[in-house]
């Protein structure tokens, strides 16, 4: 883009056409999406993957949104880049300036919601057969490899961290604490700041401070967060820093921190991701008997369920492990359909498939149970030592609010395997984008130890995943809380993986 910038972009307004933005709103209320730049994305998305615009007037009177709630900081360069060579491959002039880049857009949002409506309409207008349209369709597109060029360069320009050591002593003074600055330690995404309390009583202080903190660091509306230090009067400050110096670990770092743990059959380790200062994060399933995920759509929840069932796949055998996949939405977990580690050798898919997945889970619990008792032990481990060799089961359901709402009468049976279904060797992730106390009852949520929450709109939503505010001040696209059992909550940055990651860790 030579005339144009993704500030300026960013700074935008942009309008679809009248036709398109009344077709938006109809699919904002079928779909259940709460704004049109949702329904904008999916129409956009679904136009760049087909061929030549066509040559149409296209009027420009729709309500106008702005470009921060079309597009974010962190993908703007890549829709961007999407739009510039959908332009370059069908022979259409490269964008010079605002009102073309305007224009395109409008063009692409026009002729999506159109086909969103068309694929609505086929689909009997029913949601499940929607989505499915949708993701089967996706599933269908050729693998491209990489970011156009111009995207990829500039995504690729990371600055490197800056020490604020200088900084945050004034900004401490500003709030009225007397303090000084030991050493920094830059992270993937904050800077670990040990810090020396001249008087330790300013301790509450500092805690009561950290949004004038953030305010007197020009961080925006980020936070930093406050914990113990190593030594006496030390504490340590953890601050964010722009997106530009983020080092996003991948595919590669998750295999690395997997080798370095031993293979051990009697071990359901996972790694969600790093911590803040980079190194691998990783627990055991077994003492963490069932866990939690939840966090806004958008924001790494769907990456994170795969980090950490390729974590499993990539330590065990088919003997050791079975996942039983249970995918109500009909979205998420197409990309384990061949494998061999799935539970009955298939995905539940949609409600009614859950439900009865959901009860045979709780029928192989009391069979396991009633061998156990034969054999006199306890659990499987036990179990095996007397020659009964049955594999660990991870029962996975990615939207567990959609089906509690759907089944009410289903709850009780989940709560029932979060009850007793560890030593029958069955573990629970359970993952929502939506945590509310209607769909996660008290007696669920207390016999689910391990808890990941991601970034939430409200701290309600956090106390409902961690039982305690936070989760609204994380930065996206992955970074997490990790609370686990008996242990103090723990900051992460999630492994970034793209489905052909999981596809070649799959092919194992």
């Amino acid at each position: 883009m030579n005339n144009i910038s993704l500030q300026q972009i960013m700074s935008a307004r942009f309008r679809t056409s009248t036709h398109a933005d009344n077709l938006t709103k109809m699919l904002m209320e079928v779909l259940g999406l709460s704004t049109k730049a949702a329904v904008a994305r999916l129409a956009i998305g679904r136009s760049l993957s087909l061929g030549a615009l066509a040559d149409e007037q296209v009027d420009a009177k729709g309500l106008e949104i702005p470009a921060s709630s079309l597009f974010t900081q962190d993908d703007v360069a890549i829709w961007v880049g999407l739009i510039l060579t959908h332009a370059r491959t069908f022979g259409i002039a490269a964008t010079e300036g605002m009102d073309t880049f305007r224009s395109q857009l409008r063009q692409h949002w026009h002729r999506g919601a159109g086909l969103l409506y068309e694929d609505w309409k086929s689909s009997n207008e029913d949601f499940d057969n929607f989505v499915g349209t949708l993701v089967k369709r996706r599933a269908d597109l050729p693998d491209r490899s990489g970011y156009p060029q111009e995207v990829t360069r500039e995504r690729s320009e990371e600055a490197s961290p800056t020490d604020q050591s200088s900084q945050l002593t004034r900004a401490l003074s500003e709030i009225g604490i007397n303090a000084e600055v030991k050493g920094v330690i830059h992270g993937p995404r904050l800077s670990r700041y040990r810090v020396a309390l001249r008087d330790v009583n300013q301790i509450d202080k500092l805690r009561r401070g950290l949004e004038p903190l953030a305010l007197a660091m020009s961080l925006q509306q980020h936070m930093p967060t406050l914990s113990a230090g190593d030594e006496a009067r030390i504490v340590v400050i953890d601050v964010p820093r722009p997106r530009s110096t983020w080092k996003n670990a991948g595919k590669r770092e998750l295999l690395d921190a997997l080798r370095a743990i031993p293979v051990n059959g009697d071990d359901l380790i996972v790694c969600p991701g790093v911590d803040v200062v980079g190194k691998p994060l990783q627990f055991d399933l077994r003492t963490s008997p069932h866990l939690l995920v939840g966090g806004a759509t958008g924001q790494g929840k769907s990456v994170c369920v795969h980090a950490l069932l390729i974590s499993l796949i990539a330590k065990h055998s088919p003997a050791s492990l079975r996942l039983a996949l249970l995918d109500p939405k009909q979205v998420e977990f197409g990309v384990y359909a061949n494998s061999r580690f799935l539970w009955q050798d298939k995905i539940a898919i949609g409600g009614g498939a859950c439900r009865t997945m959901v009860e045979d889970l709780v029928t192989e619990m009391d069979d396991r149970y009633r061998r156990l008792s034969e054999l006199g032990v306890n659990n499987i481990a036990e179990a095996a030592r007397k020659g009964m060799h049955v594999p660990y089961i991870v029962a996975c359901i990615d939207e567990l609010a959609d089906l509690v709402i759907q089944d009410r009468d289903l709850e009780q049976k989940i709560v029932r395997l979060a009850q007793l279904a560890r030593a029958a060797g069955i573990h629970l992730i359970l993952a929502t984008q939506r945590p509310d106390a209607k769909t996660f009852s008290g007696l669920l949520r207390s016999n689910v130890p391990a808890r990941i929450a991601l970034t939430v709109q409200k701290s309600t939503e956090s106390q409902i995943i961690l039982d305690e505010p936070g989760a609204e001040d994380l930065l996206g696209a992955g970074d997490m809380i990790v609370k686990l059992s008996g242990t103090e909550t723990l900051r992460a940055h999630g492994y970034f993986l793209s489905l052909a990651d999981v596809e070649s860790v799959m092919r194992k």
